[in-house]
This record gives structure tokens, sequence and C-alpha cells, in this order.
């Protein structure tokens, strides 16, 4: 599949969808999601060089942060060390990635989380001589299957991104060149169809429909809305019940809780009663605390910390 074929309608502006699955996703995922904001470019210090970093690991879950193999502080420059990126950096970014109980990387959002983080947001601007050096420092520090699994992933991703920077630039100038009509929510979901198309062709189907399940919830969730929004032969009641039933589906596609549903709900009850409670505003927020870690594990709470559940 060529760019050019992408680029088939000029009056598609994928500036709109795009802002449009941003703000969607801001909404609903504005979570600490660990990335390092520091740039991956010219980080790589003396200190970087010469000592690993010393962190505080959670062993409850395995990630690439306890398997990564730091190598022992030596008192001469390591010859083989990168030059361009920090391995202390790079470790910060992909921390999060989990791996299952053989060691293998688990491709899910929090692993397109850690892409993101690891290239800037696409930001970088690197040669192949350079990714070649991203790419070894992930080997060295994760030996074996999955530093491999993950040296490929950040390679395909990287070429992803920077082929989708010209497949935006091709819709843009094509936008601006034509007049300013209102797309359908069909039209949107052409041009989207055509992104999840160039995902596949750079990262393969299976890897890219694990990386990108969350984004495309969020993107379904939004088509469904504006289609509720759009339709005509549909009564307020009867719009407000299918955007509860999408609210519903949105919720079982993105939030990865058995039940989340059903023990939300119940959740949800207990809440409102501790809210009408005549108590003091503190009493209440320290019984809804209580009542979150009653219905839900550690675990499960940090994958839902963005919705603030616990708040009056």
């Amino acid at each position: 599949m060529s760019i050019s074929l992408l680029a088939k309608s000029s009056r598609i502006r994928v500036a709109i969808l795009l802002a449009l699955v941003a703000t969607l996703y801001l909404v609903f995922f504005n979570a600490d999601t660990g990335k390092d904001t520091t740039p991956l470019l010219n980080t790589k210090s003396d200190s970087d060089r010469q000592s690993p970093l010393i962190v505080d690991i959670d062993n409850s879950e395995k990630t690439i942060a306890t398997a990564w193999q730091w190598e022992e502080p030596t008192n001469t420059p390591d010859e083989n060390a990168s030059p361009t990126f920090s391995e202390k950096v790079v470790y910060n970014a992909l921390q999060k990635v989990r791996l299952d109980s053989q060691g293998n990387v688990i491709i899910d959002h929090e692993a397109l989380i850690a892409l993101n983080a690891t290239l800037d947001d696409g930001s970088l601007q690197l040669d192949e001589q350079a990714l070649r050096e991203l790419q070894m420092i992930i080997r060295q520090g994760l030996p074996g299957n999955a530093g491999d699994d993950v040296a490929k992933i950040v390679a395909n991703y990287y070429h992803y991104l920077e082929a989708s920077k010209e497949f935006n630039a091709i819709y843009e100038t094509g936008s601006s060149n034509s007049p300013a009509i209102e797309n359908t929510t069909d039209e949107h979901k052409e041009n989207y169809r055509e992104l999840t198309a160039l995902r596949e062709l750079y990262l393969g189907s299976d890897t890219s429909t694990k990386l990108f399940s969350t984004s495309d919830a969020n993107a379904n969730y939004m088509f469904d809305m504006l289609e509720i929004e759009q339709a005509t032969d549909l009564s307020d009641e009867e719009k407000q019940q299918k955007r509860l039933e999408i609210v519903n589906q949105h919720a079982e596609d993105t939030i990865d809780i058995s039940n989340w549903n059903e023990r939300h709900n119940v959740f949800l009850a207990a809440k409102q009663n501790i809210l009408q409670a005549s108590i003091s505003d503190q009493q209440k927020q320290t019984q809804l605390t209580e009542l979150m870690h009653q219905h839900f594990s550690h675990e499960e709470i940090a994958h839902v910390r963005h919705m603030n559940i616990d708040k009056p």
C-alpha cells in the first residue's frame, strides 16, 4: 500500500478526526502514564555511563522493570555504550511494559504509551544508526526473546510514525486546498480505517490490533456518540438509553477489570449511600476510600485511577 493510495479523498480532514480522538482520550484516560518527559537525545551523562539506575521496583507484577538487567558500575567508560541514548532514560520509558509468566512482552495500551515515551511521541528524528543504537540498549537491558520483540516493535513503530506524518500532511494539504465542508461520520470512519491499514502495514495486523485496542475503542465510542447525536429517528429518551449502552460497552472494551460494569454499579450504589449520609466531608472521603479498597484490588485501582472513583 502506498501513501498516494491512502490520499484518495481530499475532503476527509484528518486533523479534525485526530483532534476529536485526542480530546476523547484526554477526557477518559488523563492518567499519570509514567511517561518520562526527558528527551532521549543528548542525555547520556558521565554518571549514566558509569553506574546503573537504582530504583524501587514493585515485584507484584512482572514488567520490564523487574526483568531489566543493569550492568555493574565501572570506573572506565563502556566502549560499546551508545553515544546518543541513555540506558536510564530508555529504561524509564519502557519500565511499565508488562511481561507474562513466561517472560514474553504483553502488547497492550501500556506498551503503546511506552513506545510513545521512548520515541518522544514521534518528535525524534533518527537515522538507521541511531535506531540500531536504541535497539542495542533494549537488547542489552532485556536479554532473550522479550528484548528482541521490544527492539523489533520499537523500530517498526518508529517507521510507522514517520509514515503517518506523511499521511497526515497529505490530508491536511488536500483539506486546505478544498472548500470548507462538514465531514460525515462515515467519512471519519473511512479515514480511520485507512490509518488502521497504515498501522497494520508497518506493525502487522496482530501487533497493531493489540497495541491500539484502547485507541480503537475510543474511536468507536466517538463514532457511535456522533451517530446518536445525528440520528433524527430517535427520541431524546431513546438517545439517552443508547448513550448509556455505548458508555457501558466502552468501559468493557477499555477497562481491564473482570466484570467491571457489574462490580462498578454495586460500588456506585454503596457510594451513593455514603454521599447521602449525615457525616462530615472528611468522613465521607475516608469511607469512600475504604469502600473502593473493599470492592477492588490495588492493581485494579491502579487501572482506573484516572476515574477518581473514590471522590465525592
